[in-house]
C-alpha cells in the first residue's frame, strides 16, 4: 500500500491547497509535504499517468477520480472512528459518507491530528 497511501498524500495536498490558496503549483506541494520538488515532479508525473491529476501550465488540477480518491481519506477516517466505537459497518459506511462532508478541512485536520493515535488516522 506504500504507493497508494503516497498517492493518496499527494492528492489530498492538492486538495487541500487549491481549498485554502485557490490554486496549487508543485511548490506549493512540496511545501506541504516537505518533499523536494524533484519528488513531487516525479509523483505528479505518476499521478498524471495514473488519471488522478493534469497540468495546466504550472498548475495542478485534480482530474474528476483524482478528486474522489483525495476524498476518500475523510470517508475512511470517520467510518473507522465509528466502527471502533461500536457501529455496525454498514451505518458507520453510511454515516461516514455524511460525515465526511460536514466538517472543514481545518476542522477535520484538527480531529484527526488529535485521535490520529487512537484512530490510525494520518
Amino acid at each position: 500500500m506504500g504507493a497508494t497511501k503516497s498517492f493518496e498524500d499527494y492528492l489530498e495536498a492538492v486538495l487541500v491547497i487549491r481549498r485554502l490558496r485557490g490554486s496549487c503549483r508543485n511548490v506549493d506541494i512540496a511545501e506541504r509535504l516537505g518533499r523536494s520538488k524533484p519528488s513531487v515532479t516525479k509523483a505528479l508525473s505518476n499521478l498524471a499517468a495514473a488519471g488522478l491529476v493534469r497540468m495546466s501550465g504550472h498548475e495542478v488540477l485534480l482530474t474528476e477520480e483524482g478528486e474522489r480518491a483525495a476524498s476518500l481519506e475523510r470517508h475512511r477516517f470517520f467510518e473507522r472512528l465509528l466502527v471502533d466505537a461500536g457501529v455496525d459497518a454498514r451505518t458507520a459506511s453510511a454515516e461516514a459518507c455524511r460525515m465526511e462532508h460536514c466538517l472543514s478541512e481545518d476542522s477535520f485536520r484538527k480531529l484527526a491530528d488529535r485521535l490520529a493515535p487512537e484512530t490510525g488516522a494520518a
